[in-house]
């Protein structure tokens, strides 16, 4: 975790610890707490000391755990998490203030989602957060959700583990479901207006090239010779082509050592008005497609004008550098499966592009 990502939550956490005031959930209980008072209030203090956070569930577990300065998740290599995705869950399960004592009968736990995971066809969430020497900061089940009903607004039934007390609380805890999407699955955004052309390899050497002169131009052209008797399908298939890494997100992600890259394999390159070249080597493995991204500089023909890049359209060549250095550190180690429609892109030929042209009757 980054040390601006730990001011951020020690910021938040400053303000909890001063309107604490300790809430027992494992004795008894005032079913009229004061709005001051907090569910968790010793989590407000010790937010910065956690390092590691499991959700589990009755099918799945998902831990993620700081190293270094970052988050990550060990089940995937240590690949970067989702930090908002952590920081959100710690900040609303600090933030949860009582609203109403509940159950504290076992066996009406399964109606609130809060039975123990033992317990057969549990729907339950069950919390952990551990400081750097494996003790436990808190362990709480979270449970079914409540909307916006009253003056209470929303709530979240919790129940701290290996305790009987249960409490509908103040505030919407709602940990993300599976694996993957507590990865940090932002790749790249370069954005369509930037991109001059795109090419992309195949692997018997055919091409796809598309291109367009000016950032001014609406729409791509396609720069291979059509055959004799085709024509273009239609212009939005040829200016979809342009957006491969506009807005990119993983769908998973694992070690590039896991997978061969060989020379001359299939890619898909897109070159922007501004100098950076964004490649996707595309490499098929367990019966998926697997995709190695790199990016490199190569000063533009015509530098971007004073108006293009104060509109936002385009970056300097200043700007352009970091970026490019930004992508290759954080993709060089690994490789990615990309969404469907993405990957598909990265691998059109000529033909899916042109059509016969009709005759005249």
């Amino acid at each position: 975790m980054k040390s601006s990502h730990v001011i951020a939550l020690g910021i938040v956490a400053a303000v909890a610890v001063g309107g604490a005031v300790a809430v027992s959930l494992s004795g008894p209980g005032s079913n009229t707490p004061s709005a001051s008072e907090r569910v968790f209030p010793a989590l407000a203090g010790r937010i910065n000391d956690v390092t590691s956070l499991s959700v589990a569930r009755k099918d799945e577990s998902v831990t993620v755990t700081r190293k270094g300065d970052a988050w990550v998740v060990p089940a995937k290599h240590d690949y970067p998490a989702a930090f908002d995705k952590v920081r959100r869950l710690l900040l609303d399960l600090s933030d949860l203030r009582p609203l109403e004592q509940k159950t504290s009968s076992p066996a009406l736990f399964a109606s609130l989602e809060l039975e123990d995971l033992s317990q057969a066809d549990a729907k339950s969430t069950l919390v952990t957060l551990k400081d750097a020497g494996g003790g436990e900061i808190l362990a709480t089940y979270v449970g079914k959700q409540r909307f916006g009903r009253g003056t209470g607004g929303d709530g979240t039934y919790v129940r701290r583990a290996g305790g009987n007390e249960t409490w509908l609380a103040k505030g919407r805890v709602q940990p993300d479901k599976g694996l993957l999407n507590w990865l940090d699955k932002n790749l790249s955004d370069v954005a369509r207006e930037r991109v001059a052309a795109i090419t992309v390899v195949h692997a018997d050497g055919a091409k796809v090239e598309v291109a367009r002169e000016k950032v001014s131009d609406k729409n791509f052209a396609l720069k291979n010779q059509v055959p004799e008797g085709k024509k273009v399908k239609s212009e939005w298939d040829i200016n979809n082509l342009a957006s491969p890494f506009e807005r990119l997100e993983l769908e998973d992600v694992r070690p590039l050592s896991e997978i061969l890259v060989v020379a001359g394999g299939p890619y898909g390159e897109i070159t922007t008005f501004d100098g950076m070249i964004v490649r996707a080597d595309l490499v098929e493995a367990d019966a998926q497609t697997w995709v190695k991204l790199s990016a490199r500089y190569q000063a533009p023909a015509a530098e971007p004008s004073e108006e293009e890049k104060k509109e936002g359209k385009l970056k300097s060549a200043g700007e352009v550098k970091e970026e490019v250095e930004a992508l290759n550190a954080k993709v060089a180690a690994w490789a990615y499966r990309l969404p469907d429609w993405k990957t598909d892109n990265l691998r059109k030929k000529l033909s899916d592009l042109v059509e016969e042209e009709k005759k005249g009757s």
